[in-house]
């Protein structure tokens, strides 16, 4: 596959995302108590490479790094998790709901001409952060987790 092929499948996965973030987020507005723990919502993501890195950047406060199952299957980089609700057990009457909870889940292609192995997640401040170095790619297939460090 040419670059061009590359480039037109990322933006065709772009495109799905944000129209399932946004009938997400229309649903949620029309019945927030009625989401499923089954229902799976996408955390706000920056994807973005630099001269020598390519980073993704996740905003999801209130979560703890052992939340957090990032898998490198190939060159696929798969984020999921759960965010619980803090709030106490009990009957509660919200006046406004507009925080996603529950199970959560991104999957990320990564250029092939960065180094997979050289994969490190850190969670600080509310964000997710991975970053792959540039380089050459391993052709060892198969799945691995990479472990989210607290503070990176």
């Amino acid at each position: 596959m040419c670059a061009r092929d590359d480039d037109f499948i990322r933006d065709i996965r772009h495109l799905q995302e944000t129209m399932e973030r946004l009938l997400s987020d229309f649903s949620r507005l029309r019945m927030p108590l009625l989401l499923s723990k089954e229902s799976v919502w996408r955390p706000l993501t920056d994807v973005y490479e630099t001269e020598n890195e390519f980073n993704v950047r996740m905003e999801i406060p209130g979560m703890d790094p052992s939340d957090f199952k990032v898998t490198l299957d190939d060159h696929m980089l798969i984020i999921s998790g759960v965010r619980r609700d803090p709030t106490p057990r009990g009957k509660k009457q919200f006046y406004e709901m507009e925080i996603t909870l529950g199970p959560f889940e991104k999957n990320i292609e990564i250029p092939r001409d960065f180094h997979i192995a050289s994969v490190e997640a850190g969670y600080e401040n509310g964000f997710l952060s991975i970053r792959v170095t540039r380089g050459a790619r391993e052709l060892k297939a198969g799945e691995r987790i990479i472990p989210v460090e607290r503070g990176t």
